[in-house]
């Protein structure tokens, strides 16, 4: 389909008469899918609260009304939760990271403190959530600059409550809800009243409600400006959580091509069942494994399910963010043991804690300049050699099946795996003098996320057991971009001909050594970047469970040599769009069936 993807500023009045337009609004896609249906328009008043201070009298009657918002805030939110662990782990982890954030004693009494000291209820509370936003906002990483939005959303729905506004989400039945942003306990809501999907005017790929999107099936697109001006309550819309791309009053042609597009979406998700016995090879006979990235035991199960070879990655540090503390040994024993129980016989690779920049910090000093250069990943874990061990012994105790990886991150030096290897063998040591069984042989294997560690991959290739490419952190730290800064985002892209470069470093690195090298980031789901990996040389990919089918189905109709004459071409390419434009030319006998590319 023809379509201009640039941002358009229609005329409002245009759109209100509700013509039959073909307005095209170009954002960002949030979550996949393709839904039609009327606008829901939600509309609050600005949060801005007056300046003038309440009076010595009132004082008593402000903190009141601030209890009672706050009573009935905590409320919604609990509701919500018991919604989310009903859905998923990952909305009830979501939810209840907002009620601990609502319940935090020192805020309450922050706000309660400013109200004492004469300030309306309304102030109080946006002063107070607002010096937490500027501490956010202005950390350089950007999965923590994300977290903004979490202390808006309550910060936003504290005032609302203090001036009585509540949301009927019983309004948004059968509707695409068009809001500055939404909620994740609103998404929820909205769910049991069928809501189709979402249009915001901000937020981040990695905020806790596109996170939320994706994981409920809610097609999304994110980063509209002024979508709540330009779209109108009740105008007809098409959202396509594929492309981006949102189009007001449709014309009946448009409407007509996207009905057809969601039939074939539909179709191609009943035939994507029947891949699960199938092996992933190519058409020329290259076989590709699939593995899966997880955060929980229960996504473990799922994986198998959807047919994936293994688990490529578990993120053991989401264990920290659901506790919010280092568990014991025997804690993350259990844990590990779970995991690897559930995928048994297929082999699991528990990557060790990466915490620091955007993730859990407790343990790391109050503050770094720029903490995502700073104490994280193998960095922390060796500046904290008694967290480490509790987790290698843990990990070697887990691996008694032996179907048990360790992987570790954000390497930079070979000194940093010697001395992971280290004390790897100093557990040992200590495990076999306790008469407990393992691995001996667990492989130990690292990331590569870091230019060092791409420049020198010749060496790590030769410590290692394997090597997997984290794309996300090695195109932010070869391109020197904060891939959230929006001044600078039409410079961070992972498939920039450097960071493939890079890649493709690492690969024959591997295959000098006979080592395995895989790719657990972004770029190891991105349906574009599937033939140019292949052609590479990566034939392990490690993903979210629910992209393996639709990958493994492009891998089935991909020929090898034409993905290693793709790379040939690409080697030529000096800059990310004429990479782009060489992938196009390979996916141009896809364009009209692919619905992810």
């Amino acid at each position: 389909m023809e379509y201009d993807r640039t941002i358009l500023s229609p005329n409002v009045a245009d759109l209100s008469a509700g013509a039959r337009v073909n307005y095209v609004l170009k954002g960002v896609p949030a979550s996949p899918g393709i839904v039609m249906g009327k606008a829901f328009v939600l509309s609050f008043d600005e949060v801005t609260p007056p300046a003038d201070r309440t009076a010595p009298h009132r004082v008593a009657d402000e903190i009141d009304r601030f209890a009672a918002a706050h009573e009935t805030a905590v409320s919604e939110l609990q509701r919500a939760l018991d919604i989310a662990v009903a859905e998923s782990k990952t909305a009830s982890t979501i939810i209840d990271s907002y009620l601990m954030i609502v319940k935090d004693p020192m805020i309450v009494e922050s706000i309660t403190d400013r109200i004492s000291s004469g300030a309306n209820a309304e102030a109080a509370v946006a002063h107070e959530f607002d010096v937490h936003r500027s501490l956010l906002n202005g950390a350089k990483d950007p999965v923590l600059r994300s977290r903004v939005q979490d202390f808006d959303h309550i910060k936003e729905r504290l005032i609302a409550l203090l001036r009585n506004r509540t949301l009927s989400h019983a309004a948004g039945y059968d509707t695409i809800v068009i809001a500055s942003s939404v909620t994740p306990q609103d998404m929820l809501f909205f769910r049991e009243t069928q809501t189709l999907g979402f249009v915001s005017e901000i937020g981040g790929i990695n905020s806790h409600t596109c996170i939320l999107a994706r994981d409920m099936g809610f097609p999304a697109v994110i980063g509209i400006r002024n979508a709540k001006q330009i779209i109108q309550h009740n105008a007809m819309l098409i959202v396509d959580g594929y492309s981006g791309v949102v189009i007001v009053n449709p014309t009946e042609q448009t409407l007509k091509e996207y009905r057809e597009k969601q039939s074939k979406a539909e179709e191609h998700r009943q035939k994507l069942g029947g891949l699960l016995q199938k092996e992933t090879v190519t058409t020329d006979g290259t076989k590709v494994t699939l593995l899966a990235n997880i955060d929980t035991p229960e996504q473990a199960e799922l994986a198998v399910i959807a047919g994936c070879s293994g688990i490529g990655l578990v993120r053991s540090e989401f264990m920290l963010i659901q506790r919010g503390a280092y568990p014991t040994s025997d804690e993350q024993y259990l844990w590990y043991k779970d995991i690897a129980e559930r995928a048994f016989p297929l082999p699991v690779t528990i990557r060790a804690f990466d915490v620091g920049s955007d993730k859990f910090r407790l343990g790391i000093p109050h503050h770094e300049d720029n903490p995502a250069l700073g104490l994280r990943g193998i960095r922390f874990l060796l500046y904290r050699p008694d967290i480490f061990e509790h987790q290698i012994c843990a990990v070697l105790r887990a691996s008694e099946h032996r179907n048990v990886k360790f992987m570790i991150p954000m390497i930079s030096t070979l000194e940093e795996l010697e001395e992971s290897r280290n004390m790897i063998e100093h557990c040992k040591k200590k495990l076999r003098a306790e008469n407990v069984e393992f691995d001996e042989n667990l492989p130990v294997g690292i990331m590569i996320e870091t230019p060092a560690a791409a420049l020198m991959a010749d060496s790590f290739a030769q410590s290692a057991d394997f090597l997997s490419i984290g794309t996300n952190d090695l195109a932010q730290y070869a391109l020197a971009t904060d891939r959230m800064n929006e001044m600078v985002a039409d410079i961070y892209d992972a498939l920039h001909p450097a960071v493939l470069r890079m890649v493709r470093m690492v690969v024959e690195a591997a295959k000098k050594y006979n080592k395995v090298v895989s790719v657990c980031g972004e770029m190891a789901g991105h349906a574009a970047a599937t033939e140019m990996l292949i052609g590479i040389g990566i034939h392990e990919l490690s993903v979210a469970p629910s992209l393996i089918l639709e990958l493994k189905q492009r891998i089935l109709n991909v020929s090898h040599s034409e993905c290693q004459r793709l790379v040939e071409r690409l080697e030529n390419c000096t800059t990310t769009q004429e990479v782009y434009t060489e992938l196009r030319s390979i996916n141009e006998w896809r364009e009209e069936g692919d619905l992810i590319a």
